[in-house]
């Protein structure tokens, strides 16, 4: 072989994998999300898990999450407060106290949705599909504003017209 023929070789099977490995490392951020600060450096620890059925009242899926980012705001806090329902168990750790919160969320779809959008699943108004990769908490203050609490990433499931879903999250706060 001559240094022609290996020179094109070389080329052929390495510059693709190290295009690849460049490109890759371009496209790591560490972005925050909207107002949503990581959760490791938290207090919180939050998890969810959501039940999908269909409008028959059949299974059709269990999705659990791990949120990986939370709203760092005293609202969380106050939101948590103010159902004592909301409260499971509390007690004290080392030199923490730590509560145990659940928080029970549903959701209906409806038959027929008013605006149907120019992205795929949603081309028939009463007829349509979501596929779902984000569950998320969200809460709304005294003078109605919206915020989301948690956030976490799960792997795609799809929900259809008039699924019924439920999310149960799980929230352990440390003080």
């Amino acid at each position: 072989m001559n240094k022609i023929q290996v020179f094109s070789i070389c080329i052929v099977f390495f510059l693709p994998l190290c295009i690849s490995q460049i490109h890759a490392q371009s496209l790591y951020v560490d972005a925050r999300v909207g107002d949503m600060d990581r959760i490791e450096e938290s207090k919180y620890k939050a998890s969810g898990v959501t039940v999908v059925r269909n409008s028959n009242g059949e299974l059709i899926s269990v999705v659990r999450v791990d949120a990986s980012r939370y709203l760092n705001d005293p609202i969380v806090d106050k939101f948590l407060e103010s159902e004592p329902e909301f409260l499971i168990k509390q007690g004290i750790v080392g030199e923490k106290r730590v509560s145990l919160f659940e928080v029970e969320v549903d959701y209906y779809n409806p038959e027929c949705i008013e605006e149907t959008f120019q992205v795929p699943g949603y081309n028939d108004p009463c007829n349509w599909y979501h596929r779902v990769f984000v569950t998320m908490l969200g809460i709304t203050d005294e003078k109605g504003e919206s915020y989301n609490a948690f956030r976490g990433l799960n792997h795609v499931y799809t929900l259809k017209t008039m699924d019924d879903i439920t999310t149960i999250w799980h929230i352990l706060s440390m003080n």
